[in-house]
């Protein structure tokens, strides 16, 4: 649910500017007086990450409660104005136009734009969408959200934007709900998106992102059938702590929970005192084995010596996760997946969630007579 930021902006200075003005003004509830905004070509947003320019900043300072961003004169352009460590007010503009943006409070984010019917549906759908994401956040600072809570959030996050799309069919902020949109629901979209619709600037967005999602979704399909109950869990031999060998199939007639982890990630971190409670429990009948990903050697290292992880941690040393990660349908971190004595995969759960925990329960329980 979170709000994705496009990034990518362009090398070039203010000086290739049309004489129109973006006027950004600000209101008493917003303390803010400096600021540094990203901005740039949208064309050059989409390009290869080692193809598209270096970000671009302009310090602008508060006077009399407003400052202003001249337009970029030779195409669709995107600015990026920080609001807080959570918010951004993204602005996309044709050259020419003249917009103002009233921001009434940064926390949470207020604000309408005139000037540009694309930005004022943007702006409304931000505002409206940002409620929803403000009560998301006050959940999860007091614990885990509930799954119900979590899911009616989401379905009225959703909402908000399909039935913008449903009612404004052929609107240039069409490409914008549909980028807030996952899984089916994008590809829905994406494939009934008007003619119309897809002139909008933005829709330079959207076959990149249909990649994403349609990867997400052949995951998803993978992990389905990896869950079925019939699939032997993928071997593979990574190097231990010590630089000793250890594969999966080592523990052939135990029960494995394989922690798919980094130590740049906080909510596997937030894991590790279920899984020691997990392995205290049904140890030895239940093997942990931790798989760093997309980290470095050293901070891995000093990782399981930081957080004291009892059980065999090993070291996956291929870019991006390797084959491993498509093996196992990895979509997030952390990942986890339960491996039954057969060598069965049992479960596979991504992200941090206390019910993989039930799981393990119910099936290490049900094991104990039999074992």
């Amino acid at each position: 649910m979170k709000k994705t930021l496009l990034t990518g902006l362009t090398l070039l200075s203010f000086a290739t500017m049309s004489m129109a003005d973006v006027t950004v003004k600000l209101g008493t509830a917003v303390t803010t007086s400096e600021f540094d905004v990203e901005y740039g070509y949208l064309k050059d947003m989409v390009k290869p990450e080692s193809e598209r320019p270096e970000s671009q900043k302009v310090h602008k300072t508060v006077t009399n409660g407003e400052f202003t961003l001249p337009v970029l004169s030779e195409g669709a352009a995107q600015y990026v104005i920080p609001m807080g460590q959570r918010e951004y007010i993204i602005i996309y503009t044709n050259p020419g136009e003249e917009l103002t943006v009233n921001v009434e409070s940064a926390n949470p984010l207020v604000y309408n734009i005139t000037g540009s019917q694309l930005m004022s549906d943007i702006a409304d759908l931000d505002t409206r969408s940002g409620e929803l994401l403000d009560i998301f956040r006050t959940l999860s600072a007091t614990g885990t959200p509930e799954t119900a809570e979590v899911e009616k959030l989401k379905s009225s996050y959703d909402k908000i934007f399909t039935d913008y799309i449903k009612e404004n069919p052929d609107a240039s902020a069409v490409p914008y709900a549909i980028l807030h949109l996952e899984g089916e629901d994008f590809m829905t979209a994406y494939n009934n998106m008007s003619e119309a619709a897809s002139q909008s600037p933005l829709a330079i967005f959207l076959e990149p992102q249909k990649e994403r999602v349609q990867k997400q979704l052949d995951a998803e399909r993978r992990k389905a059938e990896l869950m079925s109950g019939n699939v032997l869990a993928p071997d593979f031999t990574f190097n231990d702590i010590e630089g000793n060998p250890v594969s999966l199939s080592d523990f052939l007639g135990k029960w494995v929970i394989i922690d798919f982890w980094g130590t740049w990630c906080p909510w596997c971190i937030k894991g590790f005192p279920e899984l020691k409670e997990a392995y205290k429990e049904y140890s030895p009948r239940l093997e942990i084995l931790g798989v760093a990903c997309n980290d470095e050697y050293d901070a891995w290292k000093n990782g399981v010596k930081k957080y004291d992880l009892p059980w065999v941690n090993v070291y996956n040393p291929e870019k991006k996760g390797g084959k491993l990660l498509e093996d196992y349908a990895v979509e997030g971190f952390p990942t986890k997946a339960l491996i039954n004595p057969e060598g069965v995969i049992v479960n596979i759960t991504v992200g941090h969630n206390p019910k993989f925990f039930e799981i393990v329960k119910e099936h290490l329980t049900m094991a104990v007579p039999n074992e």
